[in-house]
């Protein structure tokens, strides 16, 4: 299992941290905070399905609601959300 704690980030790159620290460094990577990435990372650790819990979802989807690229209709935080729930074959997360 693994926590990402986003109770107290200000911003994407925070988040991106926050992310890089709890999850993908210890699966071997570094996040840049590319989408298409983050898509490749949620299938990395083994043994599959994990279990991957955001604290603090709340306050993070306040953060990132807002949109992230003119070439994205939706906002940063529902596109996430999407990604977390395209990967659900590798990946339980559960919003806290």
């Amino acid at each position: 299992m693994y926590r990402i704690d986003c109770r107290q980030i200000q911003s994407y790159e925070e988040f991106v941290e926050a992310l890089n620290k709890a999850f993908i460094e210890s699966v071997g990577g570094k996040w840049n905070g590319n989408l298409d990435a983050l898509n490749d990372y949620l299938s990395w650790p083994e043994p599959n399905p994990y279990q991957l819990t955001i604290l603090g979802s709340d306050h993070c989807a306040k953060v990132l609601d807002y949109q992230a690229h003119e070439r994205h209709e939706k906002h940063l935080w529902a596109l996430l959300q999407e990604i977390f729930a395209s990967n659900e074959e590798w990946v339980h997360v559960l919003f806290k």
